[in-house]
């Protein structure tokens, strides 16, 4: 008989059910698996030998195993890749910040199909869909060092590798699981989704999640150089994009993330900032500006965009009352910063 998760609620359920155990002892297993962070069936002393030895025969707890591991020089960021069990490299970034809020960034797929120039997961290509488990072990992980570290996880955000859209009803069960207050207990406030926006998907995310915090990769104010660096706006230009969103804000009245990264010579020409306030014009929007982080493939194609000129863009912005804030770089000596997630792991060199 092939294992299960024991993330997977509705089968354990369904085992202690089938062995005539009561219903209450699934609040067991769940007390000790995500608020004591118990990894051994044998250390779970709540429930009896028999069903620790029955949960030991028919469910695993990791099918990720960790790979490499590296905390960027500051201490704020730890980076970890993951091995699947079908022998895929996935990455999650715990990011320490200074006022105390945690944040883990996690992946959804191995690899990624929207093949952004400015990114470094493109090039894997996209190798496959994650598994609810296979997310949900990205979560548990960051959790538990956390917890061994005196630290909470915080929030959680959809912005490793792959594209959240693409692998949508996966993406709905683990934030599901990540909300429930038995388990990981992050209210929806505390969960962003970061997408390229598959426009068909606006009104399902809308009506499943209303609460959820969304981040959109828009990256340039017109169709001619979005499609440059973004070939997802050859199928969704901004005119279908902004539609879409523009019916999310109408029936959520949630503010929407909308994620600039700056390049030097191809979207941070002054003119394209006036450009972005008239889009974004009397819409609930803040704009993240992300200066650009270059990553082996790249050094000689693109270039990040000089402080000064970021400032500027959000001078502008600020002139016509649309929100902006300016990204810190701090994680990029361990290639964990923005669009550098590729696999990418340390090698000693004597």
């Amino acid at each position: 008989m092939q294992k299960f998760s024991i993330h997977d609620e509705k089968k354990v359920k369904e085992l202690l059910e089938a062995n005539w155990e009561k219903a209450f002892r699934y609040s067991q297993i769940e007390n000790a698996i995500y608020k004591n962070f118990i990894t051994d069936f044998d250390e779970m002393n709540t429930l009896s030998k028999k069903i620790r030895d029955l949960l030991k025969e028919n469910c695993f707890f990791n099918s990720l195993v960790v790979d490499d591991q590296k905390t960027s020089s500051n201490g704020q960021t730890t980076k970890i890749l993951f091995k699947t069990e079908t022998w895929e490299f996935i990455e999650a970034v715990i990011m320490r910040h200074l006022t105390w809020r945690v944040t883990l960034c996690i992946s959804c797929q191995a690899g990624c199909p929207m093949a952004c120039s400015f990114c470094a997961t493109w090039k894997l290509w996209l190798l496959k869909n994650l598994t609810n488990y296979e997310i949900i072990e990205q979560i548990y992980y960051a959790a538990k060092l956390l917890n061994n570290e005196w630290e909470k996880l915080r929030n959680i955000v959809y912005m490793g590798m792959g594209e959240p859209m693409l692998n949508y009803e996966v993406v709905k069960e683990t934030i599901n699981i990540a909300n429930n207050q038995k388990k990981f207990d992050l209210a929806n406030r505390r969960v962003t989704v970061s997408t390229c926006w598959i426009v068909p998907w606006i009104k399902k995310f809308t009506s499943d999640f209303p609460q959820t915090s969304l981040a959109i990769s828009l990256h340039a104010p017109n169709d001619e150089i979005r499609k440059q660096i973004m070939p997802v706006d050859h199928t969704y230009p901004l005119k279908d994009l902004m539609a879409s969103l523009d019916e999310y804000t109408a029936k959520t009245n949630k503010r929407i993330f909308y994620e600039y990264i700056m390049i030097n010579w191809v979207n941070d020409h002054i003119k394209l900032a006036h450009e972005l306030w008239k889009l974004l014009e009397g819409k609930l929007a803040h704009v993240n500006f992300i200066p650009y982080n270059a990553w082996e493939g790249t050094w000689w194609t693109y270039l990040p965009t000089p402080r000064f000129i970021i400032e500027k863009f959000q001078t502008i912005l600020q002139h016509y009352w649309v929100v902006s804030t300016i990204r810190a770089t701090m994680w990029d000596d361990i290639d964990a910063a923005c669009w550098q997630l590729a696999n990418k792991k340390e090698t000693n060199k004597d």
